[in-house]
């Protein structure tokens, strides 16, 4: 369920919606940075982050736009390739437009409440999908605590243990939105008994380009396995790693 086994073409076109969010993210960073090197007066952060200041004189916009936004390397880095792990079995569970509809309202609530319960401070700011991400896994808890027919055993603990150190990380970290974290993984869970209805267990889709084993049937897996804790484990090393980028 976690484990990423799908080819490129297998991924874009299983997940078109997270396809498209990680292109509009990664494109924003992409000009951010030609902005900071060549200056030709467009800065998606000026003019999209979640800045408590703007927001107040009517720049309601910021509260979508700072979902997609990151301010470094290691930012993007680390929220992209949650969303590549986290995200794609939610979208094939529920359906590509309730996904859609789930991170956008998910990252934008959490990025409102963050302005309320900020609003005396004018300079403050925030960017990045860790809101919404951290819906994902408020949305996983949800499956896992009230729908334990279409989530294993073995992917619930994942999630729980994975939120658990989310949390510590949220805690130490620096220049990190504890109430977007904690707001957007409330309003995950919240909003599982919403688009939780409905939902479907996670079949695997299958590699295009690739033969199908057992006589040309295709065979659609949900649990993560041996290489699904491979794969955890290298998400914890990355996380860990990213949290002493941040203080070193």
């Amino acid at each position: 369920m976690f484990s990423r086994t799908e080819n490129l073409q297998t991924f874009t076109r299983s997940y078109p919606v997270v396809s498209l969010f990680i292109l509009i993210q990664v494109a924003l960073f992409v000009i951010e940075q030609l902005n900071a090197f060549f200056n030709f007066g467009f800065s998606p952060l000026n003019y999209g982050a979640a800045i408590n200041l703007f927001i107040g004189n009517g720049e309601w916009w910021r509260v979508v736009t700072a979902t997609f936004l990151h301010y470094d390397f290691w930012h993007i880095a680390f929220n992209t390739f949650a969303l590549i792990i986290f995200a794609p079995a939610l979208e094939r569970m529920i359906g590509h437009a309730k996904f859609a509809s789930f991170y956008l309202l998910v990252g934008t609530l959490a990025n409102v409440l963050t302005y309320f319960t900020k609003i005396n401070e004018p300079f403050y700011g925030q960017a990045g999908a860790s809101g919404a991400i951290l819906g994902l896994l408020g949305f996983y808890v949800y499956l896992g605590r009230f729908k334990r027919t279409v989530i294993s055993a073995d992917d619930a603990r994942l999630v729980y243990i994975f939120s658990a150190i989310t949390a510590i990380f949220t805690l130490l970290g620096s220049n990190v939105s504890v109430f977007g974290h904690l707001y957007g993984f409330v309003l995950g869970f919240l909003a599982g008994f919403i688009f939780g209805k409905g939902t479907v267990p996670f079949t695997r889709p299958f590699n295009t380009g690739r033969r199908p084993a057992s006589g040309g049937h295709i065979i659609h897996t949900s649990g993560s396995g041996q290489l699904g804790r491979i794969v955890f484990y290298v998400i914890v090393a990355f996380a860990v790693f990213g949290l002493l980028a941040r203080f070193i």
